[in-house]
């Protein structure tokens, strides 16, 4: 049986090995009914590398055991291996500086990238004195001058900002800059890539200095336990209070006496969000909301209704927290906006767009939405409410196969159209990836016959056997053809070992 997506059956197995840069292997793997290797072979080496270590590697995993009608199958599909250049270890004859914690510094910069990367700037002291800015040029001149220009910081709260952690503490950061050979580091690794941030590391102690430049390192021979200096200085200075938001940014703020209750405060919550919107969904304010509103952030504050500052319309904080609740498929947050009337205040356009969104997967918030006026039949361009379910992504990506039925379900009964065309002309049946999903479409109604501009039919759009052997039963027509090719050589390329025998069985070989 060909199952799409076999890496994410993954139970062990290294997923990386040492080779050129920042490249990779394509191996097809078969797996025996216990979820062991049984054949490896090559099947994407776009990078002309050498497959050896992939294979070797990929013999090694173990998956979870795969069954289909019930009953334990064997499975064939496609895993990458990930090639990395082996670390060029530090030199550890450099010795590592004595000093004072008073004259003891480390301090890590980090750039805007293309997207949404946090440019800022933290330095922590022996003493114990921490550091944090942001809002200014870093490594001028670079490419990081035109991430910043038309990317912004992406900081949430940029003022220079001065704590104090444990003086211990701080001691126990600097004997890991000793542990890794940080002196003996090379000054710079850089990849020969565009669009990534920059990161450097200063240890300064006394008069004697060391930076490292790091730039897609990893894939220069950069050692990890750079990275993990980079991240240990970011953990101890609690950055993401500053950076993202958190619980901790509101009681940094308390102790400042900020007052919550004021404009500032609903205007704090707000970038929070907005924030968090602009990064994909990456940052989660939740607990800065949910501490925020602990704090008596008034709910009734206005704010600006888009995320520009120039945004011609405000709308009640109260309105933002509850689609973001929806956004996030938060019930607990959502039903506290809902009982505070917000929930009925979002407008109906909105109301729709965070319906065909998925609302994080959660049917009770889609049900409410759609009591308070959200139209099921609205969609964008990509799709309605049903085209959630494609790929491994969005909404409903994390979410359990059985959840997402009963997603799938409730929509269904909430009038979301099973014809529904997204901007490829596909209908929610069209590439789904997930076997529950399908059979709930197809005993729906859903249209196992539907075209798209081009003549895809469902069954040429899906990547996993399991699926378009399930749509075949179902009665669609096994002798389409769209721009690729007919379902024969579809099976075949893509390693569907039981369409193969069905189709052979039905006189198609």
């Amino acid at each position: 049986m060909g199952i799409y997506y076999l890496q994410s059956e993954r139970l062990s197995g290294a997923e990386t090995v040492n080779g050129y840069g920042s490249a990779n292997v394509g191996v097809l793997v078969t797996i025996d009914v216990k979820g062991h290797v049984i054949d490896a072979r090559v099947g994407d080496n776009f990078y002309k590398l050498d497959p050896k270590p992939a294979l070797e590697a990929a013999r090694k995993w173990t998956f979870k055991p795969q069954s289909f009608d019930g009953h334990p199958v064997q499975a064939v599909g496609f895993i990458t291996i990930n090639y990395e250049a082996a670390e060029t270890a530090p030199d550890p004859k450099v010795p590592f500086p004595e000093g004072s914690p008073q004259d003891t510094e480390v301090t890590l910069r980090r750039t805007a990238c293309y997207g949404s990367c946090p440019d800022y700037e933290v330095s922590i002291r022996g003493d114990g004195r921490v550091r944090f800015s942001s809002n200014y040029p870093r490594f001028p001149g670079s490419a990081a001058d035109v991430h910043r220009a038309f990317n912004g910081y992406n900081v949430l709260w940029p003022d220079p900002h001065e704590t104090n952690v444990e003086p211990e503490a701080a001691a126990a950061l600097f004997q890991k800059f000793r542990d890794a050979h940080f002196m003996g580091m090379k000054p710079d690794y850089t990849a020969g890539v565009t669009d990534s941030p920059t990161y450097e590391l200063t240890l300064r102690v006394g008069t004697t200095s060391k930076v490292v430049v790091d730039y897609v390192g990893r894939s220069v021979g950069m050692p990890r336990s750079m990275t993990q200096l980079e991240d240990a200085v970011d953990t101890l200075a609690q950055t993401d209070r500053w950076i993202r938001g958190n619980g901790g940014t509101v009681a940094l703020l308390k102790q400042q006496r900020f007052d919550f209750t004021s404009q500032a405060g609903a205007d704090l919550v707000q970038s929070a969000i907005r924030l968090a919107q602009a990064s994909l969904g990456r940052n989660d304010p939740t607990d800065l909301v949910r501490a925020a509103l602990a704090s008596g952030v008034r709910l009734d504050a206005l704010i600006k209704a888009g995320p520009q500052d120039n945004s011609p319309s405000s709308l009640a904080l109260g309105v933002l927290i509850a689609e973001f609740a929806a956004e996030r498929g938060d019930q607990q947050l959502f039903d506290r906006m809902a009982k505070q009337g917000y929930v009925s205040r979002i407008p109906k356009p909105r109301l729709t767009a965070l319906l065909a969104e998925g609302v994080g997967c959660n049917a009770t918030i889609a049900r409410a939405l759609v009591n308070a006026g959200a139209d099921p039949k609205g969609q964008d361009n990509d799709g309605n409410a049903l085209h959630i379910f494609r790929g491994t992504y969005g909404a409903c990506g994390k979410a359990s196969s059985r959840d997402r039925a009963a997603m799938a379900r409730t929509l269904i009964t909430l009038g979301v159209p099973l014809e529904g065309r997204d901007s490829l002309d596909w209908t929610p049946l069209m590439g789904t990836s997930d076997l529950a999903v399908t059979k709930v479409l197809i005993e729906a109604g859903a249209k196992l016959d539907a075209k798209s501009n081009d003549g895809t039919t469902p069954v040429l759009s899906v990547d996993d056997d399991r699926i378009a052997l399930t749509m075949l039963r179902a009665g669609a027509n096994p002798r389409v053809k769209d721009p690729d090719g007919t379902l024969l050589a579809a099976a075949k390329r893509r390693h569907w070992p039981a369409t193969l025998e069905w189709l052979a069985a039905h006189g198609i070989q």
